[in-house]
């Protein structure tokens, strides 16, 4: 028997083994070193496409229960396992990417004991946790009847109806409060995307994908496993009209072009195209009342984002299923599944990202770890979900043939031959191929210190010393050849001796005198953080003598006060605690204006320039305030050293 799954297994170990690296890359290093993430964009990747879109997804569940238990619609009793299955494993990988996504990972549990009842985020976190709990009751009866445990199947056979009545109320309920939790950016989202509708369309568009995100993994088990099952007999299998004639039997698979469990297939997709035509009419409705269309109309990315969304969401599937001969066809009902599952994950992403880039005024890329996560999460649930329909029966009534592992671990080949084929056929040997060239790949690829990003683009370098007692400093910040020869210890005489330090070393470092200027203004064409937050978080906490596992996250009350509020505006000065040793200090005095440094080239400017215009008619040197005063290189050719060259190399000269 041909494994049709090879490939796709293999492409899905891949993925997870390089989801794995990251996450340990994310836990060890921090969000700030493996995202991508900012202030003004702080849901990225993980929180959108995995949470957001993926229960979206993954609301099969909650929609073929209402079909069956609700509206007792028998032909559709088939989908119930594997409904729970995918809701099972998409509210999983969405709480495990959510888990990655939060801060602290380790108090993913406060919610549970520290309530919050004004928040939607609150409600969303329970109706999460309660429905995956729903589908791991609802689910739990496969594993049971594996163990013989058939008291325990009895009764939740006998519960499954309330059980099932209790995870529609949840999913509807979380899945409205999701499109609720973007209505307080209604001056942050564009307006294509923010409406008062947000919880409605949030809660249709999930019913119509999550149902055809079940047709579509259905029809790919069937091609996968069992073909004859939806596509029915090849052409070729089939009885001729003439034996049939004669008295011939006809099998129960002979039905033309589909299978027997085509029709309900049939049957749920086109319920899914009615539902999604609805959401189109909403979404199009909503552009007529709320004054939508002028955006529609402006010919941006986002109109043309927002038309492309709406058409794999909507349009394309449920024109897909009013024509019959596509409605007919199993790959042509797989296409406009496929369509409407990418469609639900672009809205998803236009709401939760795409939408705030007008007003964030940039654009925010996921980093490798952020996509390496979110694919290898996806992965991971698909593995299993390979694994438990190839175990248990979930998408029939008894689980596909198993495989014959023979030979596993077999040590000795007859020839290379063998031992290629032996590797290439044999599952265990596969994975372990491809977990060898991943991980170290992956690795590589995505350590924080090797990215190219990890350190300043035009790194700042000190000045050096001309001379021993460094008397002349030469400064070339980034090595680009447009240097300068200043003579250090002239002007200090010149200007006041060590009284003199103050005019360009205007902020030092604790307990220094004289910090270098590169030691803040750290890029030569932008401004630095020079702000250390973590040093400052455990230098509180130690000071103090906080306690507790992780001191230093109580240390905030400290700097920004009781009121909650983090931010630069609501810190205390430096001064209050460095007013002794950031000798002279003497530049600012609230927080916020010493939390990043100008760039080095306009540090140098303005410093020099500045002085230089002011002494020029001190000194009757006019040309005192021109460039090539100062840079050398930038003074014309002589053929002998002239005084002004002389000059020009070692700053101000005499005067």
């Amino acid at each position: 028997m041909t494994d049709r799954t090879r490939v796709t297994k293999d492409i899905l170990w891949a993925l997870a083994l390089a989801g794995l690296v990251a996450a340990i890359l994310r836990l060890w290093f921090g969000l700030g070193a493996t995202t991508a993430l900012s202030d003004a964009v702080p849901w990225g990747l993980w929180k959108i496409l995995n949470m957001v879109g993926g229960v979206a997804l993954s609301t099969s569940g909650f929609t073929v229960g209402f079909l069956v238990y609700v509206l007792r619609i028998e032909r559709f009793k088939p989908f119930m396992k594997p409904a729970i299955l995918i809701a099972f494993l998409g509210y999983g990988c969405s709480c495990l990417a959510l888990l990655f996504d939060i801060g602290l990972p380790h108090r993913f549990w406060h919610p549970i004991v520290m309530w919050n009842i004004n928040s939607f985020l609150f409600e969303v976190f329970w109706c999460v946790m309660l429905y995956f709990t729903v589908t791991a009751i609802e689910l739990a009866p496969l594993f049971l009847e594996k163990l013989k445990a058939a008291k325990a199947v009895r009764f939740l056979h006998r519960i499954a109806v309330g059980v099932v009545i209790i995870g529609i109320s949840l999913s509807s309920l979380h899945h409205s409060s999701l499109g609720s939790l973007f209505l307080v950016t209604p001056q942050r989202l564009h307006p294509l995307w923010y409406t008062p509708w947000l919880p409605l369309l949030f809660i249709v568009s999930a019913m119509g994908a999550g149902l055809m995100v079940v047709v579509l993994i259905r029809i790919l088990w069937a091609r996968w496993y069992d073909p004859t099952s939806v596509f029915g007999l090849p052409a070729a299998r089939r009885p001729s009209v003439t034996a049939v004639s004669n008295g011939g039997s006809v099998s129960p698979y002979d039905r033309g072009p589909e299978g027997p469990q085509f029709p309900a297939i049939r049957s749920m997709a086109s319920i899914a195209g009615s539902i999604l035509a609805v959401y189109a009419g909403l979404k199009l409705l909503d552009l007529l009342l709320y004054g939508g269309w002028t955006s529609l109309m402006a010919g941006t990315w986002e109109s043309w984002l927002f038309l492309g969304e709406l058409a794999l969401t909507a349009l394309i599937p449920a024109v897909l299923m009013a024509i019959p001969r596509v409605r007919r066809s199993p790959a042509g009902v797989a296409i406009a599944a496929g369509s409407a599952a990418l469609g639900l994950a672009m809205n998803r992403l236009s709401v939760g990202i795409f939408g705030y880039f007008h007003d964030i005024g940039a654009i925010y890329f996921p980093s490798l770890v952020e996509w390496a996560v979110a694919l290898g999460v996806v992965a991971a649930a698909g593995l299993v979900l390979f694994w438990v329909g190839e175990h248990f029966p979930v998408f029939g009534e008894r689980p596909p043939v198993s495989r014959s592992t023979a030979g596993l671990f077999q040590l000795s080949y007859g020839s290379l031959r063998q031992l290629w084929k032996t590797a290439l056929t044999n599952s265990l040997h596969r994975v372990t191929y491809v977990a060898v060239f991943i991980i170290p790949v992956a690795f590589i690829l995505m350590y924080p210190p090797y990215r190219a990003d990890s350190s300043p683009a035009d790194p700042i370098r000190p000045a050096r010393g001309v001379d021993i007692e460094r008397t002349v400093l030469e400064i070339d910040g980034d090595h680009g050849g447009v240097m300068t020869r200043f003579a250090h210890a002239e002007h200090q005489q010149r200007l006041g001796d060590s009284a003199s330090c103050v005019f360009c070393h205007h902020v030092c470092l604790p307990g220094d005198k004289s910090t270098p200027c590169s030691r803040c203004h750290r890029r030569m064409n932008q401004a630095t953080c020079i702000f250390e937050h973590d040093f400052h978080t455990r230098a509180v906490a130690e000071k103090e003598e906080l306690g507790g596992i992780h001191p230093e996250n109580h240390s905030c009350m400290h700097c920004h006060g009781e009121s909650g509020l983090e931010s630069p505006t609501t810190a205390r000065s430096c001064l209050d605690c460095h007013k002794e040793d950031m000798y002279p200090m003497q530049a600012a005095s609230q927080a916020e204006d010493l939390m990043h440094a100008i760039s080095f080239r306009e540090a140098m400017h303005r410093t020099c320039v500045a002085c230089h215009e002011r002494s020029m008619l001190v000194f009757n040197r006019p040309d005192l305030s021109e460039c090539r005063t100062c840079h050398q290189s930038l003074q014309p050719r002589q053929p002998q050293e002239s005084t002004m060259a002389h000059r020009g190399g070692e700053g101000l000269g005499p005067m």
